[in-house]
């Protein structure tokens, strides 16, 4: 591709990215995504038709990213040592929590795909489901074999806890008081990862518990 051509379509989808962001899939019109793009109308319907084709864009551009930077971590991991579990949910987060996750514009655009809209259910599917397929299998693996139901909700678990941080909207210091401070990114997601597993292992083997 042209690097002229790459660079404007970069320059698009990241316009488009903090439009949606902002402004919700409804609330976004070409006609301001063009001008945060700068460039005209026209050029954007050329490249992607309409304001759904550019959505579905932005969230296949990026999903790529995070999920690409997921499996190549995930693929790394011995699943038959005692710590794989832990190792598996920061797989899934960091990604997402890093740089390739595309920050608090991306965090809104991700909850909102969470919570399940009728919209969004064939772009998940498509963009997250054989992602997800893999750590779901790792998750089973690294709890010693759990079945694929229970490996299924701990993994969805896994993405409401990462939604409630991914923003970094300052609330779980607000709510700890004034001598409160933000964590250190890697310290968030030691955390992160020790509160799933937890939560993982009380499902798996809630006997022992």
């Amino acid at each position: 591709m042209d690097e002229n051509r790459s660079t404007a379509l970069d320059r698009m989808l990241q316009a488009a990215e903090l439009e949606f962001s902002e402004k919700g899939f409804n609330g976004a019109s070409m006609k301001a995504l063009s001008t945060r793009a700068n460039v005209s109308q026209s050029l954007l319907h050329y490249h992607f038709a309409s304001k759904v084709k550019l959505y579905e864009a932005v969230i296949r551009n990026r999903s790529r990213l995070i999920n690409d930077d997921r499996i190549e971590r995930l693929e790394i991991i011995d699943l038959s040592q005692d710590n794989a579990l832990h190792a598996v949910i920061k797989a899934l987060f960091l990604p997402a929590l890093g740089p390739l996750g595309g920050g608090r514009a991306y965090a809104r655009i991700f909850a909102d795909l969470i919570a399940g809209h009728e919209r969004d259910k064939a772009l998940v599917h498509e963009c997250y489901d054989p992602t997800a397929q893999r750590f779901v299998d790792a998750i089973s693996k690294a709890l010693g074999g759990t079945s694929r139901t229970v490996a299924a909700q701990i993994y969805q678990f896994s993405l409401g806890v990462l939604a409630s941080v991914i923003s970094r909207d300052g609330r779980a210091e607000r709510l700890g008081g004034e001598h409160a401070v933000p964590m250190e990114d890697s310290v968030l997601l030691e955390q992160l990862a020790r509160f799933v597993v937890g939560g993982a292992h009380a499902i798996a083997r809630p006997n022992t518990c």
